[in-house]
């Protein structure tokens, strides 16, 4: 996942793995005045399922131009439109994003009461099918 090639105007997903987990990142929505959207310390198992994830979210969030909100709702047709296979039988998944400087991180979404770990793994396997762990 890296940025040879890209294009003005263009976001890519950079990953890099450290010993806490993957980190993922976007490029290119500062370029739009935007954060861009991180999430860190991932199992490699769940870099793929989050790396669609968060083209999908930075789609979502240009279109939102302007201040982010505290959240968005993913849709199968958010998904469907930066080219990936979703599971059938989900309508929406909403992705808390918290400010961590110039970056906004997917967090899970108010009213959830588990562990962040499960919720990221949870995300990835409600959505794709086959990401299964």
């Amino acid at each position: 996942m890296g940025m040879q090639g890209r294009t003005h105007g263009e976001v890519t997903i950079a990953g890099r793995q450290t010993p806490e987990g993957l980190t993922l990142v976007t490029r290119g929505l500062a370029e739009r005045g935007l954060p861009e959207l991180a999430v860190t310390g991932l199992p490699l198992l769940l870099g793929r399922g989050w790396a669609r994830l968060l083209a999908a979210l930075a789609v979502r969030l240009a279109a939102c131009g302007g201040d982010p909100p505290g959240d968005l709702t993913l849709t199968p047709d958010d998904v469907s439109a930066i080219g990936a296979a979703t599971r059938p039988g989900w309508s929406s998944l909403t992705v808390g994003l918290a400010r961590d400087g110039d970056r906004l991180t997917p967090v899970p979404p108010p009213g959830y009461d588990g562990p962040p770990e499960r919720w990221y793994a949870d995300a990835v396997t409600r959505v794709f099918p086959t990401l299964r762990g």
